[in-house]
């Protein structure tokens, strides 16, 4: 389809501050009629906040919109959607019990002047956003009996029902697989065929290469380049150069030890037949997009989620399934990037700190506060966390807060630690002082798995990182050459033919 010179919507100069935070800075996007424009970049880039902008959810500090020339009035969703934007978030949002049809229309469903639904013309309506999407499905089946693929297909039907002119696709193939993933590139094939615009965002470079016309990159809020028709190739060099400070990583030479953990043929909750080694004293980073496995397997070898098959063996002693207080009681602690997950926010410093360890400092059934609260502060000087240990854990910043819950896992004896974006949300400061105490574990014979967002961490702080996609491991990068770029290539579509493979391009 031949792209009009004037674009179906021009963003220019969106900005959006949040205090002194500026999640969005000066960015501008285009989209044409029946063309699809990706939009990429890392965590934190200010997709979501571009997309929020556009939507009406946020209403940005400075910029405007323009549809079809005319401006848009922003910070009201109800104006975006008349004007024909919307959007088709990451999350399942079907109302299973519902039909199709009910679930096409929600929302927005034609009624009488007594509030009843016009049956007839909810169905006309739903069978034409179907057929615009080439879904052939029953209008009366409850939508949660039909396939993951059918259901989002249903998702996208319902965002035209609204008369949409442009569609936004926020990670849309995260939870399916690959045949799956095809399918609705085709439908978004589709869609532009027929004079829709798309504004695709994805983290899998190789659907933005296969799919998008053209693509903006984010990177730090800012706007840093547009390209038409981009290479995956030439898509990692813009989100992880292989220059500047962080292209290469000197590690010094460690010697693993003993194995502490083994997964053999683990299949589970996003995993199929994955089995791993990590030994003391060793890092063992597990890189991934969202719904590829690598976070699912932290959770399960912590317990919070069971495996169905295979076995997952700390120290030579088998882990039961599903089973998190034999997880902790055998040494495994978990950090997660989500303080709110690991913190009592009601209880004090001493208390988070303590709570893995208390047994060590009770006597016939009884804590002994002095004790305590003594070694409650020996781990609070260890992480350079200067609180008192009776002060409400809610009262640090959100970088203490990490520190508390690191000082928790030293205290704590663990022989393995499970990281989850261990440095998510703190400050430029605190981020080293975390990465120092990671060390100083493995120095100490801790083994490690980390799962990370931020390709640089993987890259500064594993020995080897494994590669997950759609629950499956893909491949093995080990020291050797590990750059942040070789690690997003890796995790965003580039083949490994071999372990070895990028380790030879060094």
């Amino acid at each position: 389809m031949a792209v009009s010179a004037v674009p179906w919507l021009e963003a220019v100069g969106l900005t959006k501050r949040y205090g002194g935070v500026v999640a969005l800075e000066d960015a501008s996007v285009t989209a044409h009629t029946g063309t699809v424009h990706g939009l990429v970049g890392a965590n934190g880039a200010g997709k979501s906040t571009l997309v929020k902008c556009l939507t009406g959810i946020v209403r940005p500090t400075s910029g405007s919109v323009r549809v079809e020339g005319r401006p848009l009035q922003l910070g009201r969703p109800v104006e975006a959607l008349r004007a024909g934007i919307a959007s088709v978030p990451q999350e399942l949002t079907v109302a299973p019990t519902l039909t199709v049809a009910a679930n096409v229309m929600l929302g927005h469903e034609p009624r009488r002047r007594v509030g009843l639904i016009r049956r007839r013309e909810l169905d006309r309506r739903a069978s034409v956003a179907l057929e615009s999407v080439s879904l052939d499905v029953t209008l009366d089946t409850p939508v949660g009996q039909l396939p993951l693929i059918e259901q989002r297909i249903v998702m996208i039907a319902r965002a035209l029902s609204f008369n949409a002119r442009l569609v936004i696709f926020d990670e849309p193939t995260a939870t399916l697989s690959p045949h799956e993933a095809e399918l609705l590139l085709e439908t978004v094939r589709g869609l532009a065929h027929r004079g829709v615009s798309v504004l695709y965002v994805s983290h899998h470079l190789r659907e933005i290469e296969a799919v998008c016309d053209t693509v903006t990159v984010l990177r730090d809020g800012r706007v840093i380049r547009d390209l038409e028709r981009a290479t995956h190739a030439a898509l990692v060099a813009l989100l992880a150069p292989e220059t500047g400070p962080s292209a290469s990583v000197d590690r010094p030479d460690r010697v693993a030890g003993d194995v502490v953990l083994e997964l053999r043929a683990v299949t589970g909750a996003r995993l199929q037949d994955v089995s791993l080694v990590v030994r003391e004293g060793e890092v063992v980073g597990l890189a991934g997009l969202s719904g590829s496995g690598a976070r699912e397997m932290l959770l399960t070898v912590c317990g919070a989620v069971p495996f169905i098959s295979g076995s997952i063996a700390l120290g030579g002693r088998r882990l039961r399934s599903g089973d998190t207080l034999a997880a902790v009681e055998h040494g495994i602690g978990f950090l997660p990037g989500d303080r709110s997950l690991g913190m009592f926010p009601t209880h004090t410093v001493r208390h988070n700190v303590a709570l893995p360890s208390l047994k060590r400092y009770a006597r016939l059934g009884f804590v002994d506060r002095r004790r305590e609260r003594s070694a409650v502060e020996g781990l609070l000087d260890r992480v350079a966390l200067a609180a008192s240990p009776e002060a409400p854990v809610t009262s640090l910043s959100g970088g203490n807060q990490q520190k508390a819950l690191v000082a928790r896992w030293i205290g704590s004896d663990a022989r393995l630690l499970l990281l989850d974006d261990p440095t998510a949300g703190v400050d430029v400061a605190t981020r080293p002082e975390i990465h120092s105490q990671i060390r100083a574990l493995t120095q100490a014979g801790v083994g490690v798995l980390l799962v990370s967002t931020d390709e640089e961490e993987l890259a500064e702080l594993s020995d080897r990182v494994v590669v997950f996609e759609r629950g499956v491991v893909t491949g093995e990068l080990t020291s050797h050459g590990l750059t942040p770029a070789r690690v997003l290539a890796a995790m965003t579509g580039q083949p490994l033919e071999a372990k070895h493979t990028l380790e030879e391009d060094a």
